[in-house]
């Protein structure tokens, strides 16, 4: 988010760490059963500030400003929502706290309402929420009130990080910890790049100060924007993308990290550019449900960003699309079996409606839609061969489905739309991700592929285009207009 806005421009030049270790599902069991949340910003640059629509047009005192939230309204807005659970802003590069803190007082030489409020809104936003069923995570920072100089000065703030620093910030946090202990039952943690000094040994301290009061409190340390395991204290991935359009691509965990995604849903009017903490939306009810859909299915998180006013009421329009979020999510998930009752479509077609995506062809990377939402996965297998998947980017790539579950299938139909590859391939993936060709078609006009083969036991379905891979060349970029898979007692 608006972090460091150069902080993309900067990880480029990061050497990035792999590692790989054990998941450990029983810590984030919890956040998987919920499948979304909401995120919302609550900051003194945004509901204090009058050129921004979130202040309503007020500018007080921070303090006043918290002390005129409405927890209640707020909560009510989440019931509304579905939501599992809220992440809550704490701060974001100034001193502005949403909570008492003596630490912090002792460490910068602020009293309580110059700086972190009076009014401890964190307790206040556990009790209206825990009585909704909904659970509370917070976001914090890893370079504290780096914009203001006397917090700066107290917190021994320099760049690239320092131990001394970092133990100082983790004891801030460590003060929350211990005081809410598992009422908090998550952080989503910002501004703790590799590009100002954070390592796994400085992650390790403010790790064990974040735990503070909750050993079992989940954490993810934000990278950039960018979908990765990040470091060993990370429970699940923080996710920060400008778009909903990854999905899990190997089931529930990354590098043994629990998969989630943080993306938004505003937009600013007038401007087709998204971001955080905007009104409006730049996603549908059918489409977002569709979304969130897919990812749970595939075993992962969805976090939902909004705009949050002043008074603690959310964004209507905003409100109005994930109004019916949980409800169109279960009506999805209940048509899973379709094929089974012969209410597909077509009738016994497996891969009616199942998570699908645009993917380069060498798997490694997943394509945002051609032209936008119009051409999204999953309008390859809506049952409407009027619709059509493209993948933006590359001339050549594979449209996959996952049917969620290994099947025995017989045979596979692609049907394309107007645009259509001239050498394509089509593969079926069994439950270890071992591929099989069912054929290499060059030559090709467009037409419908009609594969019938010996069973096997598939998981995935692959159609992947080899060529045109570049202009002027025979055919156009393929689109997909539908694929129907079946298994042996459907098939002729």
């Amino acid at each position: 988010m608006k972090h460091f806005i150069f902080s993309i421009v900067l990880m480029a030049f990061v050497s990035v760490a792999t590692f790989a270790r054990e998941p450990q599902p029983e810590r984030t069991d919890w956040f998987v059963k919920h499948g979304y949340g909401v995120f919302v910003h609550y900051l003194n640059k945004l509901q204090n500030n009058p050129e921004h629509v979130a202040s309503l047009g007020k500018s007080t005192s921070w303090d006043e400003c918290v002390n005129e939230f409405n927890v209640e309204l707020f909560a009510d807005r989440m019931k509304e929502t579905g939501a599992g659970y809220v992440i809550f802003t704490v701060l974001q590069r100034e001193r502005f706290l949403i909570a008492p803190n003596e630490t912090f007082n002792q460490l910068t030489g602020y009293q309580t309402g110059e700086a972190c409020a009076g009014r401890d809104l964190i307790e206040e936003l556990y009790q209206a929420l825990n009585k909704r069923g909904i659970d509370l995570m917070l976001y914090f920072t890893g370079d504290s009130a780096v914009d203001d100089p006397k917090a700066r000065q107290g917190l021994s703030i320099s760049f690239p990080v320092q131990e001394e620093f970092v133990r100082k910030w983790a004891s801030v946090a460590a003060e929350y910890g211990e005081r809410y202990k598992d009422k908090i039952k998550g952080y989503w943690v910002d501004g703790s790049y590799e590009f100002i000094g954070y390592n796994d040994h400085l992650l390790g301290i403010f790790a064990e100060g974040l735990r503070a009061g909750y050993p079992e409190r989940i954490l993810a340390f934000n990278p950039g924007v960018e979908m990765r395991a990040y470091s060993v204290h990370d429970d699940f991935t923080a996710g920060e993308m400008n778009s909903f359009e990854l999905f899990p691509p190997n089931g529930r965990f990354l590098d043994g990290t629990q998969w989630h995604i943080l993306s938004f849903l505003g937009t600013s009017a007038g401007n087709i550019s998204a971001s955080w903490g905007q009104p409006g939306t730049c996603q549908g009810k059918q489409e977002l449900a569709e979304y969130v859909w897919q990812v749970n299915s595939l075993g992962g998180v969805v976090s939902i960003d909004v705009l949050l006013y002043r008074d603690g009421e959310m964004d209507r329009s905003q409100l109005e699309v994930l109004k019916p979020l949980r409800q169109n999510i279960a009506a999805l998930d209940a048509i899973r079996y379709a094929w089974k009752e012969g209410k597909a479509i077509p009738a016994n077609n497996i891969a009616w409606r199942k998570p699908a995506a645009l993917k380069s062809n060498d798997g490694q990377r997943f394509l945002i839609p051609s032209v936008g939402p119009v051409h999204a996965a999953r309008y390859g297998n809506d049952g409407n061969r009027r619709t059509t998947a493209i993948g933006a980017g590359n001339w050549a790539w594979t449209y996959e489905i996952d049917l969620l579950e290994p099947v025995t299938i017989s045979r596979v139909v692609v049907h394309f739309g107007s645009g259509y590859a001239t050498d394509l391939e089509v593969c079926v993936v069994d439950p270890q991700n071992r591929e099989t060709s069912l054929g290499r078609f060059t030559d090709q006009k467009g037409e419908s592929l009609d594969l019938k083969f010996e069973p096997k036991e598939s998981r995935w379905i692959r159609v992947r285009a080899h060529k045109p891979d570049g202009p002027d060349q025979p055919g156009t970029q393929m689109s997909v207009a539908e694929v129907e898979v079946y298994e042996p007692s459907t098939t002729p």
